[in-house]
């Protein structure tokens, strides 16, 4: 099989010859592979690990990403701290005092133009046996906190929510035309529609199923509906402990998620399996909150194995981290993740 064919195969519930494998870390942790494994970019890192996605990326088109101060920014302005690519912060909140539509109109939201398409396209054909994640990344939910600053942004959901509601119409307005225009010019070489944004934390979902239904809910789905309208499976990021949503979700057309934060409240892998197994494919699970950075390499082979075993019966599983892989986690376990993954992923 190639990758295309076992993703596509794997993820719905079709017999394939091993789970799949998928990689995500900071740009730190893949210089220090790279460096171990004695390969030249990326790429040859991806196929070295057994990978079988592939996310190819836009690239900005639009305005300079930078600033009155020179400091970076994202494309909705925001200043940011620490490294921009991995995880960068909020140095400030440009819609911190926000008190009227008339600013939210004024501000200077992003277009869907400001993206070179014919890059993409050509990075997304450039993949051919491999499954290709596309599709906006639909982070709407985090960028308008930021835009506003956490706490703020959660008063207004209950003091002003007609603000809160035009902060999210233009930014999904934003992210919607951006992912029509990707499956416009890509679409054909595109096989999983791929978006995220985090709705949970370590205890459980970081608001009420009423403010979910009314604040995430309707604008999430139009992010799903290109995908679906295209044909493509949908994939959602969301980290922290999500179980309580997965229902909804899934009446929503979700058919991935991504990842299983293992340690959170209601995210153990076998519970999940046995109550969603065959009809929810799972994409990730080794555990990034203590077995990878705390744990010795057998430790990581064992969760491996042990993974593969609770999805063997249901497939639909992807052997990949909790979370983006950080420079504190010890290389070696790294290593034996990918080592174990291969061993054990055969089917």
């Amino acid at each position: 099989m190639t990758s295309k064919e076992r993703v596509l195969r794997n993820y719905t519930f079709q017999p394939v010859d091993r789970f799949t494998i998928d990689f995500c870390a900071c740009s730190l942790v893949y210089e220090r592979l790279r460096a171990h494994y004695g390969v030249a970019d990326d790429l040859q890192l991806m196929e070295r690990l057994h990978v079988d996605f592939r996310y190819p990326k836009p690239r900005w088109a639009g305005p300079p990403l930078v600033d009155e101060q020179g400091r970076p920014t994202d494309y909705f302005g925001i200043p940011r701290g620490g490294s921009v690519g991995d995880f960068g912060y909020a140095l400030e909140h440009p819609l911190a005092n926000v008190s009227s539509l008339a600013e939210i109109e004024a501000y200077p939201w992003p277009s869907p133009e400001m993206w070179d398409y014919e890059q993409y396209a050509q990075a997304c054909a450039s993949f051919e046996e491999y499954a290709v994640l596309g599709g906006v990344w639909g982070w709407f939910f985090e960028a308008a906190a930021e835009l506003v600053g956490m706490e703020r942004w959660f008063c207004l959901l209950y003091d002003e929510p007609q603000l809160a509601h035009a902060i999210l119409g233009k930014i999904v307005d934003f992210m919607v035309g951006t992912s029509e225009m990707m499956f416009a010019r890509a679409g054909k070489h595109i096989d999983i529609c791929f978006t995220g944004d985090d709705y949970g934390i370590q205890s459980g979902p970081m608001m009420s199923m009423r403010l979910f239904n009314e604040f995430v809910r309707p604008y999430l789905q139009r992010i799903y509906d290109v995908g679906r309208k295209h044909g493509k499976l949908i994939m959602h990021h969301s980290c922290g402990s999500v179980a309580a949503l997965i229902p909804t979700l899934m009446e929503m057309g979700l058919n991935i998620l991504e990842p299983v934060q293992v340690r959170a409240a209601g995210m153990d892998p076998r519970e999940l399996a046995a109550k969603y197994g065959g009809r929810l494919c799972f994409h990730g699970s080794i555990d990034t909150q203590w077995t990878l950075p705390f744990g010795t390499p057998e430790d990581v082979r064992r969760e491996v194995k042990e993974r593969v075993e609770t999805f063997r019966p249901y497939g639909g599983f992807t052997i990949a981290p909790s979370q983006h892989l950080l420079p504190e986690i010890p290389l070696e376990n790294i290593v034996a993740m990918y080592d174990a993954a291969w061993d054990y992923a055969w089917l």
